[in-house]
């Protein structure tokens, strides 16, 4: 009894063929299946509206077969071929661009008296942005700068002091040279009028006039040396006055690198080379520090790519990246896997999930992957952060 083929059996016969075949050799998890039942459907629709209807009755049982068996190996080849390839890749599009945006804020309070920039303007670092009210801040130069000045100014006279104190103190040894030679005299000649009165050659009176003398004499000699270390004391005393008046014009001299420094920042220049984004700012704007004016987006940017967990087994460092950003989808991008961010995005949120407690849902965490770029000529400033990507990773190389 010979084989008839219709469309009932074959039905049945496609399905039934892709079903059983490497049934124990890929999992029923993998996304072999999908991509080769979705071929053997279509196949088998083409085939029997197409294909089957145009035989004749006297085609051979054996060749119909052969056809069947062909198209089913075909087949699965082709569902074989499309899971091999995908595990040899991981692709997410959960992806978008980076880049190291810096927000640039004033140091110094005031109103902006001059804007230098335009919108999406491209400046290079040290190129001035725009121009705070700088007339307190030069009053307070100004302020400074005569403080120093009068520090100065102390100081020179401290030191004529000083000079003058030196003299002072050599004026005192001389006197006190003086005081101790007429001490002696006296001292002396009191003896000698003790020697006279005992005789009785001189009376009572010129004795009592010539001890008064000597005592006198050793008086001033006492004084002398006060004064001289008066004079000693007033020069430590000028000297310490020195160290202080020293210390003044050093606080001036910071006080006035502190008030250059608060002029200069008047000026708000660019920190990094980049474009000009997102600009707050405009002429009589009151700004004050930290306050955001300007962004500065830079030409380099990079991928941020968030794989899920069971993507990450064989994903290291250096391997080839794929990417098509959705501004650019017919434009292939080549990059390399940076690094890979040693903890799931989850862990970063402002309230970290807490799956001790409560009810438990499992999810699929992401962990986030750093690729670098690298841009034709042609993009070169044109590939901007935030913009979404599809991301394939060759894990193979």
């Amino acid at each position: 009894m010979r084989f008839k083929l219709n469309h009932r059996r074959l039905n049945f016969a496609l399905p039934v063929m892709g079903g059983f075949m490497f049934i124990h050799l890929i999992p029923w998890g993998s996304t072999f299946w999908a991509v080769t039942f979705q071929l053997f459907f279509s196949l088998q629709s083409v085939l029997t509206s197409t294909v089957f209807p145009s035989f004749s009755p006297s085609m051979s049982y054996t060749m119909k077969k052969t056809m069947i068996t062909l198209a089913a190996l075909g087949t699965l080849a082709l569902g074989g071929w499309k899971y091999w390839q995908e595990q040899q890749w991981v692709t997410t599009d959960n992806a978008y661009v980076k880049a190291d945006v810096t927000l640039v804020s004033p140091e110094v309070s005031g109103r902006v008296t001059k804007l230098f920039v335009r919108d999406n303007q491209w400046v290079n670092a040290g190129d001035p942005l725009f121009q705070i009210d700088d007339q307190d801040y030069q009053a307070n130069v100004n302020i400074s700068q005569a403080a120093i000045a009068v520090a100065q100014s102390t100081l020179a006279n401290n030191a004529s002091r000083m000079q003058l104190q030196q003299v002072s103190i050599e004026q005192a040894k001389t006197a006190i040279e003086a005081a101790s030679a007429n001490a002696q005299f006296q001292h002396s000649e009191r003896q000698r009028f003790q020697k006279l009165l005992s005789s009785a050659s001189v009376s009572q009176t010129a004795f009592d006039n010539q001890n008064t003398k000597a005592i006198n004499a050793q008086a001033t000699l006492k004084n002398a040396r006060l004064a001289l270390d008066a004079a000693h004391q007033q020069l430590n005393t000028l000297a310490a006055e020195r160290e202080q008046l020293g210390a003044q014009l050093n606080q001036a001299q910071s006080k006035l690198a502190l008030n250059t420094i608060a002029l200069q920042r008047t000026v708000v220049k660019a920190p990094v080379d980049g474009f000009i984004a997102n600009r707050q700012v405009q002429e009589g704007k009151f700004v004050q520090p930290g306050m955001g004016t300007i962004t500065l987006v830079p030409e380099t940017v990079w991928l941020n790519a968030n794989f899920k967990e069971t993507q990450l087994s064989h994903l290291v460092a250096g391997q080839a990246v794929h990417v098509r950003i959705d501004m650019y989808p017919d434009i292939v991008l080549e990059g390399r896997v940076d690094s890979i961010t040693p903890a799931t995005g989850a862990q970063f949120s402002m309230i970290p999930p807490q799956n001790a407690t409560g009810n438990f849902v499992k999810v699929v965490q992401r962990v986030p992957v750093k690729i670098t770029l690298t841009l034709p000529e042609s993009l070169k400033g044109r590939v901007y952060p935030g913009l979404s990507a599809v991301v394939s990773i060759a894990l193979g190389q």
